[in-house]
């Protein structure tokens, strides 16, 4: 017996810590949201791909599921954008063995084109072979929301392979019919029921991760974004990528915290905050405001371990390349490291509390659910081209007035002459597909010279800052210590500001001389 499924799934996942999970099973809460608890079922799952993991490398699961004596074999790709991003590509069929069938009349099914491709390859079905395998059970509720079914399961096994396992303790919003924001609201619900924290991974890939080392850190997507796209699809595009870029770097930072992935995580709520500003004018003022301050929150909360990783690793370890032997650096140092590591957990503690799963919720909602579109009026349909002069030249012009007088500024406007220009890169970002590529880039990386060369000063006035908290917490180090540490970093960074203040006409005229890609 075969049968066929061919849908795009949409679902949300919560990581939910074990001991917390069975607690969710027996809540009040839980019964009055989806009624009466059904017996668990046990779901064994063996995945696929050669051994140079081509399916992985084209962002693609393959498995074989035992649901008793059925075997379901299914395909699952990385997303349908156009969708959202809770939804991903998605192809079942019954089938008979244990190994996957490959064969012409599934293949026509697919209805991803790179997909279908690789997998009709001949060399591929005969290569494929099981990597890992997931073992757990799962318990299933259906929710009835607002004209909308959502699948609630609860989840709680292992992921096993060659390399090492690891647990699976989660709860699983797949979306049946209806609305997606739907999703979000029981989440937000489930989070202040347990401790929770949106899970961005399939469990294929963590399984892929099994025995990897993490990555150090997540870069910003593509936005996409060309002349055909209106005003409002652009808005929500980058909220998706921004949003994406913050949960991976989010999520690997409560996993393994580093010096890059801190880093990336506060760049992609930076942009986010940049593109409710951006787009300031077609949004409603205080639902942007509520958004913008509760992102601001969020970096704030990283703000004091990013702060410590320049300090040690911008500052203090180049330093110590030309003066190693100093005792007074190296007691610093070491007491650097000690304020770092408390700034790390109390991020830590911030990045799973509650009011961080809730708040990031609640901002995808808000973006996804475009309550906001019609505040946009005309513009809303409108090329994102015209849009995005409107909004460029308004940022540029901020820009160029005040680095007119560049040699006259004070330390402070040299300070709000790098944000402002922090905000038009973005933007810039945002836009350039809409516009000539090759004159986009090279007016971004010119501002972006500018701005790197204005980093100093900022980095300047943390450092001070931070030589004078560390003077205040740190009781072990005696005065004539201090004295000299912050005598010889004070001159290291007035070296540096002093070299990127003498380079910064040069590179401001050559941002000057770039004509904006978007006349």
């Amino acid at each position: 017996m075969e049968t066929r499924e061919n849908k795009a799934e949409i679902e949300l996942k919560l990581a939910v810590p074990p001991e917390e999970l069975a607690k969710l099973a027996r809540d009040k809460r839980l019964r009055a949201l989806a009624g009466a608890g059904p017996r668990p079922k046990r779901l064994v799952t063996t995945y696929f791909d050669t051994p140079d993991r081509r399916l992985m490398a084209a962002e693609l699961a393959l498995r074989v599921r035992r649901v008793g004596r059925r075997r379901i074999q299914t395909l699952k790709t990385a997303g349908h954008p156009e969708l959202g991003p809770l939804a991903r590509g998605e192809w079942e069929r019954e089938i008979v063995g244990e190994r996957p069938v490959l064969d012409a009349a599934w293949l026509s099914e697919i209805d991803d084109r790179n997909a279908r491709r690789l997998l009709a390859k001949p060399k591929i079905g005969a290569r494929l072979e099981p990597l890992f395998s997931t073992d757990f059970t799962r318990r299933i509720w259906r929710v009835r929301r607002a004209g909308s079914i959502v699948e609630l399961a609860i989840d709680r096994g292992r992921i096993e392979g060659p390399d090492g396992t690891s647990p699976i303790s989660e709860v699983e919003l797949e979306l049946k019919s209806g609305d997606p924001a739907v999703l979000y609201g029981i989440a937000r619900e489930i989070a202040r029921m347990v401790p929770a924290v949106v899970e961005t991974r399939s469990k294929a890939e963590r399984g892929y991760a099994l025995g990897n080392p993490a990555r150090a850190g997540v870069r910003m997507g593509n936005f996409g974004i060309d002349r055909s796209t209106s005003v409002e699809t652009a808005f929500r595009t980058v909220g998706r990528v921004c949003m994406a870029h913050t949960r991976a770097n989010e999520m690997l930072v409560r996993d393994n915290p580093g010096v890059e992935g801190v880093h990336q995580l506060r760049v992609g709520l930076r942009r986010m905050r940049s593109a409710l500003s951006a787009f300031r004018d077609v949004l409603p003022e205080e639902q942007r405001r509520a958004r913008t301050e509760e992102l601001r929150w969020i970096a704030t909360s990283c703000g004091a371990a990013r702060d410590w990783d320049v300090f040690r690793t911008q500052l203090l370890k180049p330093l110590a390349r030309y003066v190693d032997d100093e005792p007074a650096l190296k007691r610093v140092t070491k007491a650097a490291d000690l304020a770092r590591a408390r700034a790390y957990g109390q991020m830590c503690e911030v990045l799973a509390s509650r009011r961080m799963t809730d708040s990031l919720l609640e901002i995808e909602e808000w973006w996804e659910g475009a309550s906001w579109g019609p505040t946009m009026g005309e513009w809303r349909e409108a090329s994102v081209r015209e849009f995005a002069r409107v909004v460029l030249r308004r940022l540029n012009r901020k820009v160029s007035r005040l680095g007119s007088n560049l040699t006259e500024l004070s330390e402070a406007q040299l300070h709000e002459l790098r944000i402002r220009c922090k905000k038009l890169r973005y933007a810039a970002e945002f836009f350039r597909n809409a516009f000539v590529r090759k004159t986009a880039d090279a007016y971004v990386s010119a501002l972006a010279d500018v701005q790197d060369h204005l980093g100093s000063l900022n980095d300047a006035v943390v450092a001070r800052q931070l030589l004078g908290e560390l003077a205040n917490r740190a009781r072990s180090l005696p005065a004539p210590v201090l004295a000299r540490a912050d005598g010889i970093v004070t001159g290291w960074i007035a070296a540096r500001v002093r070299h990127d203040l003498e380079k910064l006409p040069e590179v401001w005229a050559k941002f000057a001389a770039r004509r904006p890609f978007w006349k």
